[in-house]
């Protein structure tokens, strides 16, 4: 997934469930249409020394 990818769902619980999975994994996304998400930040991981 990159930054700008844009994410149609099919209802409002879809679009819920993918933003909190989304988020989970560590990106971040926007509400920007009915049912459509864009993904608009991704979290880098921290590496364990």
């Amino acid at each position: 997934m990159a930054i700008g990818e844009i994410i149609t769902c099919t209802g409002p619980e879809d679009l819920f469930r993918r933003a909190e999975d989304l988020q989970q994994k560590g990106f971040q996304t926007v509400f920007v249409a009915r049912n459509t998400l864009k993904v608009v930040g991704v979290m880098q991981e921290k590496k364990a020394s």
